[in-house]
């Protein structure tokens, strides 16, 4: 029991911080201003047509749009399988995610790069392609490391994967200046929160609801 409560309490406290981080990083935003500006100069001089090429169907491939349907059949089938837990958390957590990017877009109001390589509609902070793939990815560890929990070369691999992937995606999104560097980092900062407090609420609900021997 105590060990129980001490992983909890662990959990409770890293997703704390990633919001306290968050919130802090937002706040302190604009001191980034000079250091976006020079890597957003610094991206146009490795810019080239077969890397452009490439770069744009990298990001499609994190559309919005297309992770949602992602989403949605992964967690169809894993509904199937009966896997109800991880099917409800999969699309709480990239349904939530959206949403919630969205309003502090809508909020913050950081215009976009003006040389973008691609068409980037909204506004720019925090990066919805970052969070997105940290969340949509993520749980896909998650569901790995729950399953092959004694594996250790399988954990390694998926987080190595995982972590390659992520900085890819940032990598990405400032190499097409669709966004800038601290848009990335306030991403991926806001994904982690996200994703720590949706797995530390869906384990909540499987060891206290009828969701627990899913």
């Amino acid at each position: 029991m105590n060990a129980t409560l001490f992983h909890k309490n662990q959990k409770a406290i890293i997703c704390i911080a990633f919001l306290a981080i968050f919130t802090l990083f937002s706040i302190f935003k604009t001191t980034m201003h000079s250091t976006d500006v020079t890597v957003n100069i610094w991206v146009t001089t490795i810019q080239n047509d077969t890397s452009t090429l490439v770069a744009k169907a990298f990001s499609t491939v994190f559309d919005t749009i297309l992770l949602a349907i992602m989403s949605l059949i992964m967690a169809i089938f894993l509904f199937i399988k009966k896997h109800k837990a991880q099917s409800l958390l999969l699309l709480a957590a990239v349904g939530g995610n959206a949403l919630i990017v969205g309003t502090i877009k809508t909020l913050t109001q950081v215009a976009r790069p003006e040389n973008q390589l691609i068409s980037g509609s909204g506004f720019s902070y925090p990066s919805g392609h970052s969070a997105g793939a940290i969340i949509f990815i993520g749980l896909i560890t998650y569901y790995v490391w729950l399953n092959w929990n004694n594996n250790v070369r399988v954990k390694i691999l998926s987080s190595t994967f995982f972590g390659l992937m992520i900085a890819l995606v940032g990598f990405n999104r400032i190499y097409l200046n669709v966004h800038w560097l601290s848009d990335v980092i306030g991403g991926c900062l806001f994904g982690a929160f996200w994703l720590s407090f949706c797995i530390m609420i869906c384990e909540h609900l499987k060891l206290n609801s009828k969701f627990k021997n899913n």
